[in-house]
């Protein structure tokens, strides 16, 4: 294990952009209200063991190497796969008219865009599962020469071994992609959020990753072994009343080392086995440089399978263990959605 230097840091970054709507539809409504899940975090979770196929390895690259800003939302209304090259062109047309407006130029980019609306076919657990969506954003900038299109923004929607109960329980005229992963500048995701609200009646928001969320990711992330890269788990935590960050690398070997010495279950992990994981940690670090970690709030979590961090950003390194992020991450996002009729 290595310890690196704690660092100052300004401040946390603002948490991601929050919309507002209060149009739920009626039917949505009663069925938020009789299903919406407000119990703690469970003392147990099953591994899930999907194991999908990689139908679309093209499409799935775009997926890696990026850091995708987390936004939870409900169930979209009259929402149709038939219908992707509509969406596109409506998206197109709403991009337009807020670029008139004066609200969707970044510097050196003029969104005179074109959105595009595409299947991330097979990224899902179950049949259950709606297929994910894809969209991409792209424009010319005004000292582009060439043809070539620049992508300026980019996100997915999916739900990977969703909740079968609350599936079971919508109707037929809401599709259930609770994760929207956003890649791109806050002001696009905004305007992309603002068509999403109004075109499918729902209401989306950002989704930050709670400490103790963050503890059950380094856990269930610690035997997870990348074949090609050896990366370092590091673990962050912040001391918000001097505003610094204590950072601690591990060997991926020795944290598979630490886990499968705690873990029994092959099926499911439990929470105590995580709070051993993490107060192990806890002591060895104590051990050596006499810091109790305990009294600082952990913020972020690299592993060979990706990378998080409490603000809601994610970075995804591998294809080949998305099947211990996206059911979690889905699982997290069920547990969000509420309806609120009054929205601050």
């Amino acid at each position: 294990m290595e310890y690196e230097t704690p660092s100052c840091k300004a401040g946390m970054a603002r948490m991601g952009v929050c919309f507002t709507h209060a149009g739920a539809s009626s039917i949505f409504r009663r069925a938020m209200l009789k299903h919406t899940p407000f119990h703690q975090t469970p003392a147990r979770r099953r591994i899930s063991r999907s194991d999908w196929p990689v139908k679309n390895p093209e499409q799935i690259a775009l997926l890696l190497q990026k850091q995708w800003r987390l936004y939870h939302l409900t169930p979209l209304y009259r929402f149709s796969y038939a219908m992707l090259k509509k969406y596109s062109n409506e998206l197109s047309v709403f991009i337009a008219s807020e670029r008139k407006k004066g609200l969707a130029v970044e510097v050196g980019i003029e969104l005179a865009s074109i959105a595009k609306f595409s299947m991330l076919a097979g990224l899902r657990a179950t049949e259950s599962d709606p297929e994910a969506v894809f969209i991409q954003i792209t424009s010319k900038t005004p000292v582009q020469q060439t043809a070539d299109e620049k992508v300026v923004w980019s996100g997915w929607l999916c739900c990977v071994d969703g909740d079968l109960s609350f599936l079971a329980s919508l109707p037929v005229e809401f599709t259930c992609l609770p994760l929207l992963f956003a890649n791109g500048p806050e002001t696009v995701t905004a305007i992309v959020g603002e068509w999403l609200q109004k075109t499918f009646d729902c209401y989306i928001s950002a989704f930050p990753i709670s400490s103790e969320n963050l503890t059950w990711m380094a856990a269930m992330w610690a035997n997870c072994l990348s074949d090609c890269i050896h990366r370092v788990m590091e673990l962050e935590w912040s001391v918000p009343p001097i505003q610094l960050t204590i950072s601690l690398s591990i060997h991926p070997e020795d944290a598979k080392e630490l886990w499968d010495s705690i873990h029994r279950d092959k099926d499911e992990i439990t929470m105590e086995e995580v709070q051993l994981f993490m107060t192990s940690l806890h002591s060895h670090f104590y051990r050596h440089f006499g810091v109790r970690l305990a009294a600082t709030r952990l913020v972020r979590v690299t592993t060979a399978v990706a990378s998080a961090h409490c603000e809601g950003k994610l970075k995804l390194f591998n294809s080949k263990h998305m099947d211990h992020v996206l059911p979690f991450l889905t699982e997290l996002a069920f547990h969000q959605i509420q309806y609120q009729p009054s929205l601050q």
